[in-house]
Protein backbone atom coordinates (compact mmCIF):
# COMPACT_ATOMS: atom_id res chain seq x y z
CA UNK A 1 0.00 0.00 0.00
CA UNK A 2 1.46 3.35 -1.02
CA UNK A 3 1.84 6.04 1.66
CA UNK A 4 -1.21 8.27 1.84
CA UNK A 5 -3.52 5.68 0.29
CA UNK A 6 -6.44 4.39 2.39
CA UNK A 7 -5.95 1.01 4.02
CA UNK A 8 -8.04 -1.65 2.31
CA UNK A 9 -10.87 -2.87 4.52
CA UNK A 10 -11.32 -6.64 4.31
CA UNK A 11 -13.60 -7.77 7.15
CA UNK A 12 -13.53 -11.45 8.00
CA UNK A 13 -16.40 -11.51 10.52
CA UNK A 14 -19.78 -9.86 10.81
CA UNK A 15 -18.50 -7.89 13.80
CA UNK A 16 -15.73 -6.37 11.71
CA UNK A 17 -18.16 -5.57 8.91
CA UNK A 18 -20.53 -3.99 11.41
CA UNK A 19 -17.84 -1.75 12.91
CA UNK A 20 -16.57 -0.73 9.49
CA UNK A 21 -20.09 0.11 8.30
CA UNK A 22 -20.71 2.32 11.31
CA UNK A 23 -17.52 4.26 10.63
CA UNK A 24 -18.28 4.57 6.93
CA UNK A 25 -21.65 6.10 7.82
CA UNK A 26 -20.14 8.78 10.04
CA UNK A 27 -20.58 7.15 13.44
CA UNK A 28 -17.48 8.39 15.23
CA UNK A 29 -17.97 6.89 18.69
CA UNK A 30 -19.23 3.63 20.14
CA UNK A 31 -20.21 4.30 23.76
CA UNK A 32 -20.30 0.97 25.52
CA UNK A 33 -20.34 -1.04 28.72
CA UNK A 34 -19.18 -4.51 27.86
CA UNK A 35 -20.20 -8.05 28.69
CA UNK A 36 -19.66 -11.60 27.51
CA UNK A 37 -21.51 -10.81 24.27
CA UNK A 38 -18.81 -8.29 23.26
CA UNK A 39 -16.05 -10.75 22.42
CA UNK A 40 -16.36 -10.53 18.58
CA UNK A 41 -16.50 -6.71 18.79
CA UNK A 42 -13.49 -6.51 21.08
CA UNK A 43 -11.53 -8.74 18.72
CA UNK A 44 -12.70 -6.78 15.68
CA UNK A 45 -11.71 -3.43 17.20
CA UNK A 46 -8.30 -4.77 18.22
CA UNK A 47 -7.76 -6.21 14.76
CA UNK A 48 -8.93 -3.05 13.03
CA UNK A 49 -6.66 -0.94 15.21
CA UNK A 50 -3.69 -3.09 14.26
CA UNK A 51 -4.47 -2.97 10.54
CA UNK A 52 -5.36 0.71 10.35
CA UNK A 53 -9.02 0.19 9.51
CA UNK A 54 -11.41 3.07 10.00
CA UNK A 55 -13.69 2.18 12.91
CA UNK A 56 -15.62 4.09 15.58
CA UNK A 57 -13.59 5.06 18.62
CA UNK A 58 -14.62 2.82 21.54
CA UNK A 59 -15.56 4.75 24.68
CA UNK A 60 -15.73 2.65 27.83
CA UNK A 61 -18.58 3.96 30.00
CA UNK A 62 -19.07 1.91 33.19
CA UNK A 63 -22.84 2.40 33.30
CA UNK A 64 -25.35 2.13 30.49
CA UNK A 65 -27.48 5.11 31.57
CA UNK A 66 -24.39 7.31 31.37
CA UNK A 67 -23.45 5.86 27.97
CA UNK A 68 -26.84 6.72 26.48
CA UNK A 69 -26.71 10.20 28.00
CA UNK A 70 -23.27 10.74 26.43
CA UNK A 71 -24.59 9.76 23.01
CA UNK A 72 -27.56 12.07 23.66
CA UNK A 73 -25.25 14.99 24.52
CA UNK A 74 -23.04 14.38 21.50
CA UNK A 75 -26.01 14.35 19.10
CA UNK A 76 -27.54 17.35 20.87
CA UNK A 77 -24.50 19.48 20.05
CA UNK A 78 -23.34 17.97 16.75
CA UNK A 79 -26.65 16.88 15.22
CA UNK A 80 -25.08 13.48 14.42
CA UNK A 81 -26.42 10.35 16.06
CA UNK A 82 -23.89 7.95 17.54
CA UNK A 83 -23.95 4.29 18.60
CA UNK A 84 -24.26 2.74 22.04
CA UNK A 85 -23.60 -0.92 22.84
CA UNK A 86 -24.88 -2.59 26.01
CA UNK A 87 -24.83 -6.09 27.47
CA UNK A 88 -27.87 -8.18 26.46
CA UNK A 89 -31.12 -7.62 28.39
CA UNK A 90 -29.58 -6.51 31.68
CA UNK A 91 -27.62 -3.73 29.99
CA UNK A 92 -30.71 -2.75 28.02
CA UNK A 93 -32.61 -2.42 31.30
CA UNK A 94 -29.92 -0.12 32.69
CA UNK A 95 -30.05 1.98 29.51
CA UNK A 96 -33.82 2.39 29.52
CA UNK A 97 -33.99 5.60 31.56
CA UNK A 98 -31.62 7.42 29.22
CA UNK A 99 -33.39 5.94 26.21
CA UNK A 100 -36.73 7.36 27.36
CA UNK A 101 -35.10 10.78 27.60
CA UNK A 102 -33.69 10.49 24.07
CA UNK A 103 -37.04 9.30 22.74
CA UNK A 104 -39.10 12.11 24.26
CA UNK A 105 -36.51 14.68 23.14
CA UNK A 106 -36.31 13.25 19.58
CA UNK A 107 -32.58 12.60 19.73
CA UNK A 108 -31.19 10.19 17.11
CA UNK A 109 -29.02 7.34 18.35
CA UNK A 110 -28.43 3.69 17.59
CA UNK A 111 -28.78 1.59 20.73
CA UNK A 112 -27.38 -1.88 20.19
CA UNK A 113 -27.33 -4.78 22.60
CA UNK A 114 -25.89 -8.21 22.56
CA UNK A 115 -28.27 -11.12 22.64
CA UNK A 116 -27.72 -14.24 24.67
CA UNK A 117 -26.11 -16.86 22.38
CA UNK A 118 -28.68 -18.82 20.44
CA UNK A 119 -27.00 -22.22 20.57
CA UNK A 120 -26.14 -24.51 23.49
CA UNK A 121 -23.91 -27.20 22.02
CA UNK A 122 -20.70 -25.24 21.71
CA UNK A 123 -20.20 -26.38 18.11
CA UNK A 124 -20.66 -22.86 16.74
CA UNK A 125 -18.28 -19.99 17.42
CA UNK A 126 -19.87 -17.78 20.04
CA UNK A 127 -22.21 -20.46 21.42
CA UNK A 128 -23.07 -20.58 25.12
CA UNK A 129 -20.11 -21.26 27.35
CA UNK A 130 -21.02 -19.46 30.57
CA UNK A 131 -23.68 -20.29 33.15
CA UNK A 132 -25.27 -16.82 32.83
CA UNK A 133 -26.23 -17.45 29.22
CA UNK A 134 -29.35 -19.36 30.23
CA UNK A 135 -30.78 -17.01 32.83
CA UNK A 136 -30.05 -13.91 30.75
CA UNK A 137 -32.13 -14.95 27.76
CA UNK A 138 -35.45 -13.14 27.13
CA UNK A 139 -38.48 -14.33 25.25
CA UNK A 140 -38.64 -10.82 23.75
CA UNK A 141 -35.68 -8.68 24.75
CA UNK A 142 -36.85 -5.64 22.81
CA UNK A 143 -40.27 -5.61 24.49
CA UNK A 144 -39.00 -3.60 27.44
CA UNK A 145 -38.17 -0.59 25.25
CA UNK A 146 -40.28 -0.99 22.13
CA UNK A 147 -42.54 1.89 23.17
CA UNK A 148 -39.57 4.27 23.10
CA UNK A 149 -37.80 3.38 19.85
CA UNK A 150 -38.78 4.12 16.27
CA UNK A 151 -37.57 0.75 15.00
CA UNK A 152 -36.17 -2.47 16.38
CA UNK A 153 -34.61 -5.54 14.81
CA UNK A 154 -32.32 -8.49 15.50
CA UNK A 155 -29.42 -9.16 13.15
CA UNK A 156 -30.06 -12.64 11.72
CA UNK A 157 -27.36 -13.17 9.12
CA UNK A 158 -23.92 -11.66 8.40
CA UNK A 159 -25.03 -10.53 4.95
CA UNK A 160 -27.58 -8.20 6.58
CA UNK A 161 -25.01 -5.98 8.28
CA UNK A 162 -24.84 -3.12 5.78
CA UNK A 163 -28.57 -2.89 4.91
CA UNK A 164 -29.61 -3.20 8.56
CA UNK A 165 -27.19 -0.48 9.73
CA UNK A 166 -28.21 1.81 6.89
CA UNK A 167 -31.90 1.29 7.65
CA UNK A 168 -31.40 1.88 11.36
CA UNK A 169 -29.50 5.15 10.87
CA UNK A 170 -31.88 6.43 8.18
CA UNK A 171 -34.90 5.87 10.43
CA UNK A 172 -33.17 7.40 13.46
CA UNK A 173 -32.42 10.59 11.51
CA UNK A 174 -35.83 10.90 9.82
CA UNK A 175 -38.16 13.49 11.32
CA UNK A 176 -39.23 13.31 14.04
CA UNK A 177 -35.83 11.91 14.96
CA UNK A 178 -35.31 9.37 17.71
CA UNK A 179 -33.53 6.25 18.92
CA UNK A 180 -33.58 2.84 17.25
CA UNK A 181 -32.65 -0.56 18.70
CA UNK A 182 -30.67 -3.43 17.22
CA UNK A 183 -29.80 -6.71 18.93
CA UNK A 184 -26.67 -8.59 17.89
CA UNK A 185 -26.45 -12.32 18.70
CA UNK A 186 -22.91 -13.37 19.51
CA UNK A 187 -22.82 -16.22 16.99
CA UNK A 188 -23.89 -13.85 14.19
CA UNK A 189 -21.19 -11.34 15.11
CA UNK A 190 -18.58 -14.10 15.14
CA UNK A 191 -19.75 -15.62 11.86
CA UNK A 192 -17.43 -15.34 8.85
CA UNK A 193 -18.20 -13.10 5.93
CA UNK A 194 -16.79 -13.60 2.49
CA UNK A 195 -16.04 -10.85 0.01
CA UNK A 196 -17.95 -8.17 1.89
CA UNK A 197 -17.32 -4.63 0.69
CA UNK A 198 -18.90 -1.73 2.53
CA UNK A 199 -20.33 0.74 0.04
CA UNK A 200 -19.10 4.30 0.05
CA UNK A 201 -22.68 5.51 -0.03
CA UNK A 202 -25.44 4.24 2.27
CA UNK A 203 -28.18 2.15 0.74
CA UNK A 204 -30.76 4.64 2.01
CA UNK A 205 -30.83 8.13 3.49
CA UNK A 206 -33.14 9.80 6.02
CA UNK A 207 -36.56 10.70 4.68
CA UNK A 208 -37.25 14.35 4.02
CA UNK A 209 -39.61 15.88 6.56
CA UNK A 210 -43.21 16.52 5.53
CA UNK A 211 -43.82 20.09 4.47
CA UNK A 212 -46.70 22.13 5.89
CA UNK A 213 -49.79 22.41 3.71
CA UNK A 214 -49.43 25.67 1.69
CA UNK A 215 -53.12 26.48 2.15
CA UNK A 216 -52.83 25.99 5.91
CA UNK A 217 -49.75 28.24 5.95
CA UNK A 218 -51.72 30.94 4.14
CA UNK A 219 -54.51 30.60 6.68
CA UNK A 220 -52.12 30.92 9.61
CA UNK A 221 -50.42 33.92 7.99
CA UNK A 222 -53.80 35.65 7.60
CA UNK A 223 -54.70 34.90 11.22
CA UNK A 224 -51.38 36.30 12.44
CA UNK A 225 -51.82 39.43 10.36
CA UNK A 226 -55.24 40.04 11.90
CA UNK A 227 -54.20 39.24 15.46
CA UNK A 228 -53.92 42.12 17.91
CA UNK A 229 -52.18 40.14 20.67
CA UNK A 230 -50.36 37.14 19.17
CA UNK A 231 -48.20 34.94 21.40
CA UNK A 232 -45.53 32.39 20.46
CA UNK A 233 -44.73 29.57 22.92
CA UNK A 234 -41.81 27.20 22.35
CA UNK A 235 -39.72 24.64 24.18
CA UNK A 236 -37.51 23.26 21.41
CA UNK A 237 -37.48 26.15 18.94
CA UNK A 238 -33.72 26.46 19.24
CA UNK A 239 -32.97 22.83 18.48
CA UNK A 240 -30.90 23.95 15.47
CA UNK A 241 -29.26 27.24 14.57
CA UNK A 242 -31.55 27.44 11.53
CA UNK A 243 -34.73 27.03 13.59
CA UNK A 244 -33.52 29.63 16.11
CA UNK A 245 -32.86 32.13 13.32
CA UNK A 246 -36.22 31.49 11.70
CA UNK A 247 -38.07 31.90 14.98
CA UNK A 248 -36.20 35.12 15.80
CA UNK A 249 -36.93 36.57 12.36
CA UNK A 250 -40.66 35.84 12.66
CA UNK A 251 -40.84 37.33 16.17
CA UNK A 252 -38.82 40.44 15.26
CA UNK A 253 -40.52 41.16 11.95
CA UNK A 254 -44.04 41.01 13.30
CA UNK A 255 -43.53 41.94 16.96
CA UNK A 256 -44.65 38.63 18.44
CA UNK A 257 -43.78 38.08 22.13
CA UNK A 258 -42.08 34.76 22.76
CA UNK A 259 -42.35 32.60 25.86
CA UNK A 260 -39.70 29.89 26.09
CA UNK A 261 -41.48 27.50 28.42
CA UNK A 262 -39.30 24.88 30.10
CA UNK A 263 -36.85 25.26 27.21
CA UNK A 264 -34.59 22.36 26.36
CA UNK A 265 -32.88 24.52 23.71
CA UNK A 266 -32.88 28.33 23.77
CA UNK A 267 -34.22 29.91 20.59
CA UNK A 268 -34.00 33.60 21.51
CA UNK A 269 -31.39 35.47 23.45
CA UNK A 270 -32.44 36.00 27.05
CA UNK A 271 -31.98 39.73 26.29
CA UNK A 272 -34.04 39.80 23.09
CA UNK A 273 -36.80 42.45 23.07
CA UNK A 274 -39.35 39.78 22.12
CA UNK A 275 -38.21 37.36 24.86
CA UNK A 276 -41.22 37.93 27.11
CA UNK A 277 -40.40 35.55 29.95
CA UNK A 278 -40.57 31.91 30.87
CA UNK A 279 -44.16 31.42 32.09
CA UNK A 280 -46.85 31.19 29.38
CA UNK A 281 -49.69 31.77 31.83
CA UNK A 282 -48.69 35.42 32.31
CA UNK A 283 -49.73 36.25 28.72
CA UNK A 284 -51.84 33.29 27.65
CA UNK A 285 -55.16 34.71 28.81
CA UNK A 286 -54.67 37.89 26.79
CA UNK A 287 -53.59 36.34 23.47
CA UNK A 288 -56.03 36.17 20.57
CA UNK A 289 -53.70 33.87 18.59
CA UNK A 290 -51.34 31.33 20.16
CA UNK A 291 -48.57 29.91 17.97
CA UNK A 292 -47.08 26.79 19.61
CA UNK A 293 -43.70 25.93 18.08
CA UNK A 294 -42.33 22.47 18.94
CA UNK A 295 -43.64 22.48 22.51
CA UNK A 296 -45.10 19.28 23.89
CA UNK A 297 -46.66 21.02 26.92
CA UNK A 298 -47.32 24.68 26.00
CA UNK A 299 -49.25 25.45 29.20
CA UNK A 300 -50.60 23.71 32.30
CA UNK A 301 -54.41 23.50 31.95
CA UNK A 302 -55.00 23.76 35.70
CA UNK A 303 -53.07 27.05 35.72
CA UNK A 304 -54.55 28.66 32.62
CA UNK A 305 -55.75 28.06 29.07
CA UNK A 306 -56.15 30.17 25.92
CA UNK A 307 -59.16 32.43 25.54
CA UNK A 308 -62.24 30.73 24.15
CA UNK A 309 -62.15 32.96 21.06
CA UNK A 310 -58.39 32.60 20.51
CA UNK A 311 -57.06 30.51 17.66
CA UNK A 312 -54.33 27.98 18.51
CA UNK A 313 -51.77 26.80 15.93
CA UNK A 314 -49.16 24.07 16.51
CA UNK A 315 -46.02 23.66 14.37
CA UNK A 316 -43.58 20.77 14.85
CA UNK A 317 -42.33 17.68 13.03
CA UNK A 318 -45.10 15.87 14.94
CA UNK A 319 -47.38 18.69 16.12
CA UNK A 320 -49.79 16.33 17.90
CA UNK A 321 -46.99 14.41 19.67
CA UNK A 322 -48.59 11.15 18.64
CA UNK A 323 -46.30 9.04 20.84
CA UNK A 324 -47.84 10.59 23.97
CA UNK A 325 -50.76 8.48 25.21
CA UNK A 326 -52.75 11.50 26.44
CA UNK A 327 -52.30 15.07 25.22
CA UNK A 328 -55.38 17.21 24.61
CA UNK A 329 -54.14 20.77 24.12
CA UNK A 330 -56.31 22.73 21.73
CA UNK A 331 -55.07 22.70 18.13
CA UNK A 332 -57.24 24.60 15.66
CA UNK A 333 -54.50 24.14 13.06
CA UNK A 334 -51.64 21.62 13.28
CA UNK A 335 -48.78 21.99 10.79
CA UNK A 336 -46.32 19.10 10.41
CA UNK A 337 -42.81 19.96 9.32
CA UNK A 338 -39.33 20.87 10.46
CA UNK A 339 -39.38 24.11 12.41
CA UNK A 340 -36.91 26.17 10.36
CA UNK A 341 -38.47 25.78 6.88
CA UNK A 342 -42.00 25.96 8.29
CA UNK A 343 -41.35 29.27 10.07
CA UNK A 344 -39.45 30.67 7.08
CA UNK A 345 -42.38 29.85 4.80
CA UNK A 346 -44.82 31.35 7.32
CA UNK A 347 -42.78 34.56 7.54
CA UNK A 348 -42.73 34.93 3.75
CA UNK A 349 -46.49 34.49 3.55
CA UNK A 350 -47.09 36.81 6.48
CA UNK A 351 -45.20 39.56 4.67
CA UNK A 352 -47.92 39.44 1.98
CA UNK A 353 -50.63 39.88 4.61
CA UNK A 354 -48.58 42.23 6.77
CA UNK A 355 -50.56 44.69 8.87
CA UNK A 356 -49.66 48.35 8.84
CA UNK A 357 -46.10 49.04 9.93
CA UNK A 358 -47.37 51.53 12.49
CA UNK A 359 -49.31 48.74 14.19
CA UNK A 360 -46.26 46.44 14.23
CA UNK A 361 -44.00 49.21 15.50
CA UNK A 362 -46.37 50.08 18.33
CA UNK A 363 -46.69 46.45 19.38
CA UNK A 364 -42.92 45.96 19.19
CA UNK A 365 -42.32 48.90 21.47
CA UNK A 366 -44.94 47.70 23.96
CA UNK A 367 -43.64 44.12 24.02
CA UNK A 368 -40.01 45.24 24.31
CA UNK A 369 -40.86 47.56 27.20
CA UNK A 370 -42.81 44.87 29.03
CA UNK A 371 -40.08 42.28 28.43
CA UNK A 372 -37.40 44.59 29.79
CA UNK A 373 -39.48 45.27 32.90
CA UNK A 374 -40.06 41.52 33.38
CA UNK A 375 -36.30 40.90 33.26
CA UNK A 376 -35.58 43.79 35.60
CA UNK A 377 -38.03 42.57 38.24
CA UNK A 378 -36.87 38.96 37.98
CA UNK A 379 -33.14 39.63 38.29
CA UNK A 380 -32.73 40.19 41.98
CA UNK A 381 -30.46 37.25 42.70
CA UNK A 382 -27.11 39.03 43.01
CA UNK A 383 -28.02 42.50 44.21
CA UNK A 384 -27.06 41.94 47.85
CA UNK A 385 -25.20 39.30 49.79
CA UNK A 386 -27.83 36.95 51.25
CA UNK A 387 -27.69 35.20 54.60
CA UNK A 388 -27.81 31.80 52.92
CA UNK A 389 -27.20 30.53 49.39
CA UNK A 390 -30.38 30.19 47.39
CA UNK A 391 -30.75 28.62 43.96
CA UNK A 392 -31.45 32.09 42.59
CA UNK A 393 -28.27 33.52 44.13
CA UNK A 394 -26.20 30.56 42.93
CA UNK A 395 -27.58 30.97 39.39
CA UNK A 396 -26.69 34.66 39.40
CA UNK A 397 -23.15 33.93 40.60
CA UNK A 398 -22.70 31.26 37.94
CA UNK A 399 -24.02 33.61 35.27
CA UNK A 400 -21.18 36.06 35.97
CA UNK A 401 -18.64 33.43 34.90
CA UNK A 402 -20.22 32.46 31.59
CA UNK A 403 -18.84 33.89 28.37
CA UNK A 404 -19.67 33.32 24.71
CA UNK A 405 -17.32 30.33 24.65
CA UNK A 406 -19.11 28.50 27.46
CA UNK A 407 -21.76 25.81 27.04
CA UNK A 408 -24.22 25.15 29.85
CA UNK A 409 -25.98 21.84 30.52
CA UNK A 410 -28.72 22.19 33.13
CA UNK A 411 -30.50 19.40 34.97
CA UNK A 412 -33.16 21.33 36.91
CA UNK A 413 -31.48 23.80 39.28
CA UNK A 414 -30.63 26.85 37.14
CA UNK A 415 -33.00 29.82 37.58
CA UNK A 416 -33.21 31.07 34.00
CA UNK A 417 -34.38 34.54 35.02
CA UNK A 418 -30.86 35.14 36.33
CA UNK A 419 -29.02 33.98 33.21
CA UNK A 420 -27.75 36.06 30.32
CA UNK A 421 -27.35 33.78 27.29
CA UNK A 422 -27.33 35.73 24.05
CA UNK A 423 -26.84 33.01 21.42
CA UNK A 424 -28.56 29.72 20.61
CA UNK A 425 -26.56 26.52 20.88
CA UNK A 426 -25.13 27.40 24.29
CA UNK A 427 -27.80 26.03 26.66
CA UNK A 428 -29.49 22.66 27.01
CA UNK A 429 -31.83 21.37 29.67
CA UNK A 430 -33.33 18.10 30.84
CA UNK A 431 -35.74 16.37 28.42
CA UNK A 432 -39.44 16.58 29.28
CA UNK A 433 -39.57 12.95 30.41
CA UNK A 434 -37.56 13.93 33.49
CA UNK A 435 -35.47 10.77 33.68
CA UNK A 436 -32.89 11.94 36.21
CA UNK A 437 -29.21 11.27 35.68
CA UNK A 438 -29.13 12.86 32.23
CA UNK A 439 -26.95 15.88 32.97
CA UNK A 440 -23.58 14.31 33.73
CA UNK A 441 -23.52 12.13 30.63
CA UNK A 442 -25.02 14.82 28.40
CA UNK A 443 -22.29 17.22 29.49
CA UNK A 444 -19.54 14.70 28.73
CA UNK A 445 -21.05 13.99 25.31
CA UNK A 446 -21.38 17.71 24.62
CA UNK A 447 -17.75 18.27 25.56
CA UNK A 448 -16.70 15.42 23.27
CA UNK A 449 -18.62 17.07 20.41
CA UNK A 450 -17.22 20.54 21.17
CA UNK A 451 -13.75 19.96 22.65
CA UNK A 452 -12.67 23.59 22.27
CA UNK A 453 -15.59 24.98 24.27
CA UNK A 454 -15.79 25.35 28.05
CA UNK A 455 -18.45 23.06 29.50
CA UNK A 456 -20.39 23.77 32.71
CA UNK A 457 -22.93 21.28 34.05
CA UNK A 458 -25.40 22.29 36.78
CA UNK A 459 -27.24 19.49 38.57
CA UNK A 460 -29.25 19.04 41.72
CA UNK A 461 -27.86 16.77 44.40
CA UNK A 462 -30.42 14.08 43.60
CA UNK A 463 -29.74 14.33 39.87
CA UNK A 464 -26.02 14.06 40.59
CA UNK A 465 -26.51 10.76 42.42
CA UNK A 466 -28.76 9.50 39.63
CA UNK A 467 -26.13 10.43 37.07
CA UNK A 468 -23.72 7.63 38.02
CA UNK A 469 -21.11 10.07 39.33
CA UNK A 470 -18.27 7.58 39.83
CA UNK A 471 -18.45 6.39 36.19
CA UNK A 472 -18.92 10.00 35.04
CA UNK A 473 -15.78 11.21 36.80
CA UNK A 474 -13.94 8.14 35.50
CA UNK A 475 -14.90 8.96 31.89
CA UNK A 476 -14.05 12.63 32.36
CA UNK A 477 -10.57 11.68 33.54
CA UNK A 478 -9.82 8.87 31.08
CA UNK A 479 -11.22 10.67 28.02
CA UNK A 480 -9.72 14.02 29.06
CA UNK A 481 -13.09 15.76 29.03
CA UNK A 482 -12.83 18.52 31.64
CA UNK A 483 -16.18 19.80 32.90
CA UNK A 484 -17.07 22.19 35.72
CA UNK A 485 -19.71 20.34 37.73
CA UNK A 486 -21.86 22.58 39.94
CA UNK A 487 -24.03 20.63 42.39
CA UNK A 488 -26.96 22.61 43.78
CA UNK A 489 -27.17 20.75 47.08
CA UNK A 490 -30.29 21.36 49.13
CA UNK A 491 -30.22 17.88 50.71
CA UNK A 492 -33.77 17.40 49.50
CA UNK A 493 -35.93 15.87 46.83
CA UNK A 494 -37.46 19.31 46.34
CA UNK A 495 -39.74 18.16 43.51
CA UNK A 496 -41.27 15.50 45.77
CA UNK A 497 -41.88 18.03 48.54
CA UNK A 498 -43.31 20.65 46.17
CA UNK A 499 -45.68 18.09 44.66
CA UNK A 500 -46.87 17.14 48.14
CA UNK A 501 -47.43 20.79 49.09
CA UNK A 502 -49.32 21.45 45.86
CA UNK A 503 -51.81 18.71 46.75
CA UNK A 504 -51.84 19.11 50.52
CA UNK A 505 -50.85 22.74 51.27
CA UNK A 506 -52.11 22.47 54.84
CA UNK A 507 -51.45 18.77 55.31
CA UNK A 508 -49.30 17.00 57.87
CA UNK A 509 -46.21 16.96 55.63
CA UNK A 510 -46.40 20.74 55.14
CA UNK A 511 -45.43 21.39 58.72
CA UNK A 512 -42.62 18.89 58.98
CA UNK A 513 -38.95 19.71 58.49
CA UNK A 514 -38.21 16.15 57.36
CA UNK A 515 -41.25 14.94 55.39
CA UNK A 516 -41.17 11.31 54.15
CA UNK A 517 -39.29 10.53 50.92
CA UNK A 518 -38.08 14.14 50.63
CA UNK A 519 -34.85 14.26 52.63
CA UNK A 520 -31.34 13.47 51.38
CA UNK A 521 -29.50 13.76 54.69
CA UNK A 522 -26.81 13.42 55.72
CA UNK A 523 -25.62 14.86 52.42
CA UNK A 524 -22.53 13.11 51.00
CA UNK A 525 -19.38 15.11 50.33
CA UNK A 526 -19.87 15.14 46.57
CA UNK A 527 -16.65 17.07 45.96
CA UNK A 528 -14.68 14.09 47.24
CA UNK A 529 -16.12 11.86 44.52
CA UNK A 530 -14.69 14.22 41.92
CA UNK A 531 -11.36 14.30 43.77
CA UNK A 532 -11.26 10.51 43.63
CA UNK A 533 -11.53 10.85 39.84
CA UNK A 534 -8.48 13.10 39.67
CA UNK A 535 -10.44 16.33 39.74
CA UNK A 536 -10.63 19.44 41.88
CA UNK A 537 -13.41 19.62 44.46
CA UNK A 538 -14.72 22.25 46.88
CA UNK A 539 -17.67 22.54 49.24
CA UNK A 540 -19.24 25.96 49.77
CA UNK A 541 -21.57 26.87 52.62
CA UNK A 542 -21.25 30.68 52.81
CA UNK A 543 -22.50 33.10 50.13
CA UNK A 544 -19.28 35.12 50.18
CA UNK A 545 -17.27 32.03 49.25
CA UNK A 546 -19.34 30.93 46.26
CA UNK A 547 -18.03 33.17 43.48
CA UNK A 548 -14.35 32.55 44.34
CA UNK A 549 -14.94 28.79 44.45
CA UNK A 550 -16.63 28.85 41.04
CA UNK A 551 -13.76 30.91 39.64
CA UNK A 552 -11.19 28.43 40.98
CA UNK A 553 -13.12 25.51 39.51
CA UNK A 554 -13.38 27.19 36.12
CA UNK A 555 -9.65 27.93 36.15
CA UNK A 556 -8.90 24.24 36.78
CA UNK A 557 -11.12 23.26 33.84
CA UNK A 558 -9.73 25.87 31.43
CA UNK A 559 -6.09 26.01 32.43
CA UNK A 560 -5.30 22.58 33.86
CA UNK A 561 -7.74 20.69 31.60
CA UNK A 562 -9.05 18.79 34.61
CA UNK A 563 -12.60 18.39 35.85
CA UNK A 564 -13.74 20.33 38.92
CA UNK A 565 -16.78 20.11 41.18
CA UNK A 566 -18.25 22.79 43.41
CA UNK A 567 -20.66 21.41 46.01
CA UNK A 568 -22.96 24.36 46.71
CA UNK A 569 -24.85 23.92 49.98
CA UNK A 570 -28.14 25.72 49.51
CA UNK A 571 -30.63 26.88 52.08
CA UNK A 572 -33.05 23.99 52.80
CA UNK A 573 -36.05 23.91 50.46
CA UNK A 574 -38.60 22.72 53.00
CA UNK A 575 -41.09 24.49 55.23
CA UNK A 576 -39.73 24.80 58.72
CA UNK A 577 -41.93 24.27 61.73
CA UNK A 578 -42.64 27.32 63.84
Amino acid sequence: MKPGHPVEFNPETAAEAYLGTLAARGVEYLFANGGTDFAPLVEGLAKGRGRGWRMPEPVLVPHENLAVAMAHGYAMVSGRGQAVMVHVGVGTANALNGLINASRQNVPLLLTAGRTPLTESGAVAGARNNYIHWAQEHFDQGAMLREFVKWGYELRHPEQVEPVVDRALAIAHSAPEGPVYLTLPREILAAPVAGVRVGERPLMVPASAPGPDPDALDEVAALLAQAERPLLITSNGGRTAESARALARLAETFAIPVIQYRPRYLALSTEHPMQAGWDPHALLGEADLVLVVDADVPWIPSQGTPRADARVVHIAPDPLFTRYPLRSFRADIALAGRVAPALEALTERLERHAPAQAKIAARYEAVAKQSEETRRRARAGARALPEAISGKWASACLNRLLDEDTLLVNEYPIVLEEMEIRAPGRYWSLPPSGGLGWGLGAALGAKLAAPDRTLVCAVGDGAYMFGNPTPAHFVSQTMRLPVLWVVFNNARWAAVHRATLSMYPKGHAAGQSHPPFSVLEPAPRYEMVCQAGGGHGERVTEPKDLAPALERGLAVVRDEKRQALVNVCLEPSYVKTS
